[in-house]
């Protein structure tokens, strides 16, 4: 690496761009890029080809992982070195790794397309909490769901989440739908049953859920769960039997039953 591409100035010119992709959405979305922080992250999107704009090592980070990052790269040109006092004006984390990617955006089809009768999805309505959707994602990933569909939801770029899904984020399609009830009427018209997620009674229990054939499990608001409108178009509405005093789970906790038990079911 040529001592003429390390950066030293705060204010430089790919620097800038970084924070400005970091801070506002509406840069990342009219770009179509977003900002990845960390080892591990930086790692999975360099093994998905085409993924990586950029990627910024300080030198501390160098030292320590230089030999692995450079295995992982497929074009050297689109690395750049910084000091370890400009990783600290970049970084989003309380202790950083001094690792952080500019990343694009995956072109995706139009979702009517994609939808397939035999699919299984987790959509995720009004969800507000980047923890719960960054977990969410790791889980769908690791069960094999075949999408992760949004509406109204927090953004999935944002830095936050991103962090969260440790990588899943380039492995696991999402679909962005504003309009749930749109969206309710795309799964159906592709023979999808829709199962609204609420702690009911009058709700069918987990246990009783066979999910056979094409099936998409709504989760809603950390707070106030799923729109009544979307709970009456749900072909069924299920519910996670419990014991003691809880009254519903956490979002994500609840998510990863559920795809467990929709997962398991197969086809």
């Amino acid at each position: 690496m040529r001592e003429n591409t390390r950066i030293t100035a705060k204010d430089n010119p790919a620097v800038k761009h970084y924070k400005r992709l970091r801070d506002q959405k509406k840069a990342r979305r009219t770009e179509g890029l977003f900002v990845a922080e960390g080892l591990r992250i930086a790692c999975d999107a360099l093994q998905k080809t085409g993924r990586v704009q950029q990627l910024f090592v300080t030198d501390t980070a160098w030292e320590k992982h230089g030999e692995l990052l450079t295995e992982r790269m497929q074009e050297t040109g689109k690395l750049l070195r910084i000091s370890d006092a400009v990783g600290d004006a970049m970084t989003d984390t309380e202790h950083t790794q001094g690792i952080f990617a500019v990343c694009r955006m995956p072109e995706q089809r139009e979702l009517s397309k994609v939808l397939s009768a035999e699919g299984k999805y987790l959509v995720l309505c009004n969800l507000q909490d980047p923890g719960n959707m960054g977990m969410i994602l790791r889980t769908a990933d690791a069960l094999g769901v075949d999408a992760v569909l949004t509406s109204g939801s927090c953004e999935l770029y944002s830095p936050k989440v991103v962090r969260a899904t440790m990588g899943s984020v380039f492995r696991v399609p999402v679909y962005d739908c504003t309009d749930a009830l749109g969206l309710l009427g795309m799964l159906h018209a592709a023979g999808i049953r829709s199962y609204a997620a609420v702690p009911a009674k009058h709700a069918v229990p987990l246990t009783e859920c066979s999910f056979s054939g094409g099936s998409a499990v709504w989760i809603g608001n950390e707070g106030n769960g799923l729109p009544a409108e979307v709970i009456a178009a749900c072909q069924t509405a299920v519910t996670i039997p419990m014991q003691g005093g809880p009254e519903s789970l956490n979002a994500a906790m609840a998510a990863g039953i559920l795809m467990w038990e929709m997962m398991k079911s197969g086809g």
